[in-house]
């Protein structure tokens, strides 16, 4: 799965300073073409998580952010692994609708280019794995969009959270075909309200995407 990497580099599996296997190594680990991780591969060297060094490869990073922030998303991620779906979903809609009014006013043109990129993956997606790893992507480029270090790393420790065995089986349950589609449209609403530089309309469709999912994992692990 494209998330485990991410979750192993987080857990500390690869310690910070190591290098990281081969790509052909990782790839077959990982069960995903060498594609599929060089994306990846990029995409974590853009979180501050790893480093690519040209001839000698890939490695593992202190968590800093560029404000000098030192992250501590895995004991977050540790805090939040033991949290009941109502408590983590109510948590996210405290937070997340207001970082997307914070994108909303804040995003550059670069920040725009890469949530529309992440939307559109997951539009394109061809199963659940897939599909979670760009909608993943996309909440994480919301983050980075709204310059704010220590929520970019809560939202990293809840996607290491995502990847957990518990959490994956509880959305293969709720994420239907038809539920699926409807996610695709929320999604797109919010990303409208970032180009469109509306605050209040981001909240409002991150909000309302968000209470969507929380009712629906409530309603499958009572």
């Amino acid at each position: 799965m494209v998330q485990s990497l991410r979750s192993d580099i987080l857990d500390g599996r690869y310690p910070p300073g190591s290098r990281l296997p081969p790509e052909r190594d990782l790839a077959g680990k990982y069960g995903i073409a060498r594609n599929t991780l060089r994306r990846l591969l990029e995409e974590l060297a853009e979180e501050g998580l790893v480093e690519r060094q040209v001839s000698r490869g890939t490695f593992v990073v202190e968590r800093r952010r560029v404000s000098g922030h030192k992250s501590h998303s895995g004991d977050l991620s540790d805090s939040l692994r033991g949290a009941s779906p109502a408590d983590l979903m109510e948590v996210r809609l405290i937070i997340e609708p207001q970082v997307a009014a914070l994108a909303a006013s804040r995003a550059t043109a670069e920040d725009l280019t890469r949530i529309e990129g992440a939307l559109r993956r997951s539009v394109a997606a061809k199963g659940l794995a897939e599909f979670e790893h760009w909608d993943a992507q996309l909440h994480l480029a919301i983050f980075h969009a709204a310059k704010n270090a220590l929520l970019l790393d809560y939202c990293t420790a809840i996607n290491a959270v995502r990847n957990e065995p518990d959490w994956y089986r509880l959305k293969q349950r709720s994420v239907t075909p038809e539920r699926r589609l409807h996610y695709d449209r929320e999604h797109s609403d919010i990303v409208t309200a970032l180009r469109e530089r509306d605050p209040e309309a981001a909240r409002k469709q991150l909000f309302r995407h968000l209470s969507g999912i929380r009712n629906t994992l409530l309603s499958l692990s009572e």
